[in-house]
């Protein structure tokens, strides 16, 4: 079988389309507030300082299998706050997740019966 140099490869509109979203300002937070639980796709902290961010519980049923990816560009301890429980980290009782100050750190979020499934963390993400 012949080798085809570039062919396979996704390009950037085929990207955002799997991820569901681009990574407009849309999708960026300059300030703290909501994350949007029923859009699946990448969202990105870009605030200067600590972001205290929000996610409402996902419906059970309705949202299962959705995926957030939510991530920090800065070097700041952001917070996500969900209601009491709805983390499922392997620790009881998940309210939030805190960031470590560090570029880069996010966490993966799949929903699933009316919980945020963590499937994955960048950095030492911290659930309490």
């Amino acid at each position: 079988m012949p080798y085809f140099r570039n062919q396979g490869a996704y390009t950037q509109d085929e990207q955002n389309a799997l991820l569901g979203n681009q990574l407009d300002t849309a999708h960026q937070f300059l300030v703290s507030g909501a994350i949007d639980p029923t859009t699946p796709g990448r969202y990105v902290i870009t605030k200067a300082g600590v972001a205290a961010m929000t996610l409402a519980a996902p419906v059970a049923g309705r949202d299962d299998g959705l995926e957030i990816y939510i991530g920090s560009t800065t070097a700041n301890a952001h917070t996500v706050t969900c209601p009491a429980g709805t983390f499922q980290a392997g620790v009881a009782n998940n309210t939030v997740a805190t960031f470590p100050a560090q570029a880069g750190a996010g966490i993966m979020l799949m929903a699933f019966n009316g919980k945020w499934v963590v499937r994955s963390i960048v950095g030492a993400v911290v659930f309490t």
